[in-house]
């Protein structure tokens, strides 16, 4: 057997380790995207994205806003889950903006993380990815309409999803 190499501790901190580690694993779900697209179509690759992110979203989103002690089902609890999932955990330059206690616009920064360049159609956000919010509102409180704001890939300075609560 070999001695087994091993990354220098001082040039590869536990912190460096993670932000790679994380960093790949956009990466490679970035170029999964991208591949899809190449090989099926946007059509087809936004059924696939609306179909992935409603499945993550049951999967995670209350499970989730208990980890993260989030109490509530208004636009503000629901909001913060992801301020705290993509911003605080992921490392996006989040916010949240609260118009009124019944609506929140959800903000995120460049650099997008899955694609830096920004080389997809809007239409993978606006439909595909934003399906994760919509799918968690009809979890946590059916009565919240989530819509698409601006995004990153159609020339906004930023993304953003807004919540607002409907009678």
């Amino acid at each position: 057997m070999v001695e087994q190499p091993e990354l220098p501790a001082e040039q590869w901190p536990e912190l460096r380790r993670v932000k790679g580690s994380r960093n790949t694993g956009w990466t490679y779900f970035g170029d999964l995207v991208k591949t899809v697209y190449q090989e099926v179509g946007e059509e087809k690759t936004c059924q696939i994205l609306e179909k992935f992110m409603a499945e993550n979203a049951k999967k995670y989103i209350v499970g989730g806003m208990k980890l993260f002690g989030i109490e509530g089902n208004d636009p503000l609890a629901l909001a913060t889950y992801f301020k705290f999932a993509t911003g605080d955990v992921v490392g996006y330059k989040a916010e949240l903006i609260q118009e009124s206690p019944k609506k929140v616009i959800y903000r995120l920064y460049p650099p997008c993380i899955w694609f830096p360049k920004l080389d997809i159609p809007v239409s993978f956000c606006m439909r595909g990815f934003d399906n994760f919010e919509r799918a968690a509102a009809k979890i946590i409180n059916p009565k919240i309409k989530v819509t698409s704001g601006k995004k990153l890939t159609a020339g906004d300075p930023y993304c953003e999803v807004i919540f607002e609560e409907i009678e």
